[in-house]
């Protein structure tokens, strides 16, 4: 009778435990799938900021270029300032 009380609270025990268990793992899971959705979102806003300064980098160089044709079309000054 004593094998058999201690067997049954061993199961108990490892039931507990295998329970334990797989809500630990899936707090883990949905802990990982949180941060892969803010990673993603994080991942979307960059790539969103990125094609908004390659924008503006490819107007300011336009820019660029045209000021730098602008001045080498001009004559050189010749003179003073007063």
């Amino acid at each position: 009778e004593e094998r058999l009380l201690k067997k049954v609270r061993r199961k108990i025990r490892n039931k507990q435990s295998a329970q334990d268990s797989r809500r630990r793992k899936k707090e883990y899971l949905d802990e990982l799938e949180s941060r892969a959705a803010a990673c993603s979102a994080l991942n979307q806003e960059l790539r969103k900021k990125v094609q908004e300064l390659e924008t503006s980098n490819g107007s300011l160089l336009r820019q660029l270029q045209a000021l730098i044709k602008e001045t080498s079309t001009k004559p050189a000054q010749t003179g003073t300032c007063v």
